[in-house]
């Protein structure tokens, strides 16, 4: 095993130090909510503002923990697909590496290390579409998925702007090292199925192994 503990050098650690993987490291950091939209964003926050509220609306029958702020709703939404202006961070550098490092992206990846300015209790509704900066919000769990990738979210001011950190910096991750860096992760128990609890993380665990079987297969 060296590649993981190569990666872990490059890094430094801090409290506010949050990280995120690209398995493509031409995306950009922007929230999934804002990446169709150029123009000024004050123009569309009704529109963002009334998505909330079907979320809200439409869900209720279907939880069994219900959030009591708009910054836990939208973590809750983000989680479930729905554009927000979050983006997806961890606390876990090796679950960034994780993501970087998926061989069924035929590009090189990228893991962001970036310091924000964090929150660790709720944002008063009145004024979570008015900020000005960015900042890191740590949710409580109200999903196994946020357990499981020591997840927290960056709240963007501007959803349609990419995201930087504080002294951000990018780590490229090598395609032809993405199946050996999978391999030493899994070792680490580091994987779909600890990171996405349930049939689909196994699922995706049993993909991560047949691309693995195959690539080797095709070497001999």
């Amino acid at each position: 095993m060296k590649l993981v503990p190569e990666f872990l050098k490059k890094i430094e650690r801090g409290p506010t130090t949050i990280f995120r993987g690209h398995a493509d490291n031409s995306w950009r950091a922007i929230p999934s909510i804002g990446r169709n939209f150029s123009k000024d964003w004050s123009t569309v926050l009704d529109k963002e503002k009334a998505i909330l509220q079907e979320f809200k609306n439409r869900s209720i029958a279907f939880l069994q923990v219900t959030p009591n702020t708009d910054i836990d709703w939208l973590c809750l939404m983000q989680h479930h697909g729905c554009p927000t202006r979050l983006l997806d961070y961890t606390l876990n550098p090796l679950i960034a590496l994780f993501f970087a490092s998926d061989p069924t992206v035929s590009s090189d990846g990228e893991v962001i290390v970036a310091k924000y300015k964090r929150s660790e209790v709720s944002v008063p509704d009145d004024g979570l579409f008015a900020i000005k900066d960015a900042f890191a919000y740590h949710p409580p769990h109200i999903t196994n998925r946020i357990s499981g990738q020591s997840g927290c979210f960056v709240c963007s001011a501007k959803p349609n702007s990419p995201l930087r950190g504080e002294g951000q910096k990018e780590i490229t991750i090598p395609f032809k090292s993405k199946v050996s860096i999978r391999k030493e992760l899994s070792v680490l128990g580091i994987s779909y199925s600890s990171i996405f609890p349930g049939l689909d993380g196994i699922c995706d665990d049993l993909k991560d192994t047949i691309v693995s079987d195959l690539e080797l297969e095709d070497l001999f």
